[in-house]
């Protein structure tokens, strides 16, 4: 493991915008790994790929002494860095000049593809240009080198690494949920969430993986406001990215109960809607060219066999929908009551319109679109049209069991962008032991083919390089289940702004255990289950004092609750579901089902 010696250096950030950026830190990482090969060369191994450079310290090197150092993400073999890796997996080597007793750095560079005009973020200012790497090779190495004078110097926000845990039953799980929380960590590098290295600039699909994810790992909210408010000065072009960002303000403000954002974006966040695309029924007309277009999932060809020829898709309409429902809350909250009703009936339109026109009986499943002119509806039902419009809240409860039968045939069928909103509805739909599986999976679809053979240690851009062959090893929106973990198989969310009122509504599967540290603003979130069926089902919660919770009972039955040994009166508010709901006050209990 990575064993940070100290903090050297806290920045701030100047961008080619206005914007601010989160400070960044620097750390430096020890090899966990040093073999000496022959003829003075070296074979250097961090552990885990982080952003960032090497330094390299002689004691006692003649003036001029040259060396060669190379850095990479991949292997090519046992002990041997891949000198020549495919599409924009990294690597660069140079030589370096050793000084006595004085740290050095090798010169690294970086440029945008060669397609990418404008976008790209500079570099937080008086930090070197770096680079994604794990693996360091040396070439010409004085005799009297030794492991101890070579460090990594890696960027990131500052991060507490023990303000969030997972551990479970599943060492498949944990190892998933290991490789996400790394990956959310050290691509935060530029002080804003950004498209990994190969473009370095912020997109609106990326900040939402990687704003949840952030959101369970550490209890800091400011680069995922910062990055959202970048972009609404400067969206990118997909069309369901930019209804996106009313998605992003809402949950910065019921994660971190800070409302300055949207009161300061408000008319900003109503345009994002696209209110004026709307059909005269309250569906959405996307583009299928021009500055902006639909992207419906990426790389195109994880789309699962979509119909993109219609300019009403089901996709685009669902995050139009869920933009209305959100400005519906926004505006309430911010007292703008003629426009929060007049988004809860577009919001009704909408709802009415895609499932009276887009349903398929026969299928018992969406379709993909229709032709807003003639009204002739795509033959074609993907995966997308279910899950997107299920994790969107567009599926009426009675269509529930239905769509969710559709999607457990098709699998796997998207983008690791997808799959956040796949597994959503997933979850959604109650089928946890489902979602467990395709999270635990070890398919070419899966976060352990990104560890496991492809050998990352981040996220990847797409599940495997045959599906992508330009994707890079560094993109934190492949670490959705950073978030999904938390969210739907403990199912920790907030139900009120701060977490001030939180829901707990474990979908835990087969695991026999499972143990999750959920930081908060107003402190841990601490929730042990153990037992898989109703016989043998405990389960611990700590409530951080301020809060309260709402606790789904995932079996039927009574609950007991007692708290220090002692016996507590339970308080059922309601039935959600088929599960019986508790609420819980502030505290350290214990939750079982009466024999």
């Amino acid at each position: 493991m990575l064993r940070p010696l100290a903090i050297v250096l806290t920045i701030s950030c100047t961008c080619l915008t206005a914007q601010e950026r989160s400070p960044v830190v620097a750390t430096r990482d020890e090899p966990v790994k040093a073999e000496k090969q022959a003829d003075g060369r070296w074979f250097i191994d961090f552990g885990k790929a982080t952003f960032g450079t090497v330094e390299i310290t002689s004691p006692d090197a003649r003036a001029g002494t040259k060396i060669s150092v190379h850095m990479g993400e991949a292997l090519a073999g046992p002990s041997t860095l891949n000198r020549k890796p495919s599409g924009t997996v990294r690597y660069q080597g140079g030589d370096v000049v050793l000084k006595a007793r004085t740290a050095v750095q090798p010169e690294l560079s970086w440029k945008p593809p060669g397609w990418m005009k404008e976008g790209w973020l500079s570099l937080p200012k008086g930090a070197p240009e770096m680079m994604p790497f794990r693996y360091v090779e040396i070439e010409g190495a004085p005799p009297s080198f030794s492991a101890d004078q070579i460090k990594r110097v890696s960027w990131a926000v500052p991060f507490d690494e023990k303000a969030s845990a997972f551990q479970s039953s599943s060492p498949q799980l944990d190892a998933v949920w290991d490789l996400c929380k790394h990956s959310i960590k050290a691509t935060t590098f530029m002080g804003l969430y950004v498209d990994g290295d190969r473009e370095r600039k912020p997109y609106e699909a990326d900040v939402l993986i990687n704003q949840l994810g952030h959101y369970c790992l550490d209890a800091r909210y400011d680069t995922a406001r910062l990055t959202h408010e970048y972009l609404l000065e400067k969206p990118t072009w997909p069309t369901e990215w930019r209804l996106q960002s009313v998605i992003l303000a809402w949950h910065d403000f019921l994660w971190s109960g800070d409302d300055r954002s949207l009161r300061k974006h408000y008319e900003t966040l109503k345009g994002r809607a696209m209110i004026e695309r709307r059909t005269a029924d309250g569906l959405f007309e996307g583009w299928n060219q021009g500055e902006i277009t639909d992207i419906v999932d990426w790389p195109a060809g994880e789309r699962d066999g979509y119909d993109m020829s219609p300019t009403v898709k089901i996709v685009v309409t669902a995050f139009h929908y869920r933009s209305l429902v959100l400005l519906e809350k926004i505006a309430t909250h911010l007292g703008k009551d003629a426009d929060a009703r007049e988004f809860a009936a577009m919001a009704k339109a909408t709802h009415l319109a895609v499932n009276e026109k887009l349903w398929d009986e026969g299928q018992g499943c969406y379709i993909d679109g229709l032709d807003p002119k003639s009204g002739n509806r795509s033959s074609h039902a993907s995966a997308h049209a279910n899950f997107f419009p299920l994790a969107l809240g567009l599926v009426p409860e009675d269509r529930v069991a239905s769509v969710a039968a559709f999607l457990k045939l098709k699998g796997m069928t998207c983008s690791v962008y997808g799959a956040q909103f796949l597994l959503e509805g997933l979850y959604e739909a109650g089928e946890g032991d489902f979602a467990l599986a395709l999270l635990t999976s070890s398919d070419m679809r899966s976060w352990r083919n990104m560890s496991e053979k492809v050998g990352s240690t981040m996220t990847l851009e797409a599940w495997d390089p045959s599906l992508k062959p330009n994707l890079d090893w560094n993109h934190a929106w492949g670490a959705a289940p950073s978030n999904l973990i938390p969210r739907g198989l403990m199912g920790i969310e907030p139900l009120e702004p701060g977490f001030k009122r939180f829901r707990v509504r474990p979908q835990t599967g087969g695991l026999e255990e499972a143990k999750l540290k959920l930081p908060t603003p107003k402190g841990p979130v601490i929730l042990e289950l153990k037992g898989k069926d109703a016989s043998a089902w405990s389960a611990k919660l700590v409530v951080p004092a301020g809060t309260a919770a709402e606790f789904h009972l995932p079996h039927p039955g009574e609950a007991a609750l007692t708290s220090a040994g002692k016996t507590a009166p339970t308080r059922v508010l309601r039935k959600e579901r088929g599960r019986t709901v508790l609420g819980i006050g502030p505290g350290s209990w214990e939750i079982s089902l009466k024999k």
